[in-house]
């Protein structure tokens, strides 16, 4: 008992350090191992729309039989619906461009209006110089807004 009351100061700031010592580790750990029961993602999926995978293969199947592509495949990465679309080396750009109202028309508004879709286009044969060409539909627009491989006169090709 003297000994405690005569080093009385130092137990006090030893029992702080250690636990100071353990919340930092406890911090440090926490940082490096986040709780996996939690999405990686945070929050935004919370309210997403589910994505009837029958509406996928219906717009994977539209796609083809429009007999404009040799191939179509879906994904999605978080908020985002991709498209990737071979398209034949004949079909024109414009003719090509119509698969994204398609689409559109297809999902539903709660989709349409929670999602980002991309469409990427391209001519696996490369007989086409028009593609390949990006798609992008913002759940905040109305149309698609597309990025091409035409180029204008005036300018120099990179390739």
């Amino acid at each position: 008992m003297e000994f405690i009351k005569k080093h009385k100061t130092a137990l006090i700031v030893t029992l702080i350090c250690l636990i100071l010592l353990l919340l930092a580790f406890f911090a440090i750990y926490r940082m490096f191992y986040p709780s996996n029961s939690e999405s990686v993602y945070g929050d935004r999926l919370e309210n997403a729309p589910e994505i009837d995978n029958a509406v996928i293969e219906q717009i994977k199947n539209d796609i083809n039989d429009t007999g404009l592509v040799t191939d179509a495949r879906y994904e999605t990465n978080v908020a985002t619906m991709k498209f990737f679309i071979d398209v034949k080396s004949d079909t024109k750009l414009e003719e090509a461009q119509k698969i994204g109202d398609m689409i559109i028309n297809t999902l539903s508004t709660k989709v349409v209006a929670f999602y980002d879709i991309e469409i990427f286009l391209d001519d696996p044969s490369d007989a086409n110089s028009s593609y390949p060409a990006i798609g992008y539909h913002s759940k905040n627009s109305s149309e698609f807004s597309w990025i091409d491989n035409i180029v204008e006169d005036g300018e120099e090709d990179e390739e």
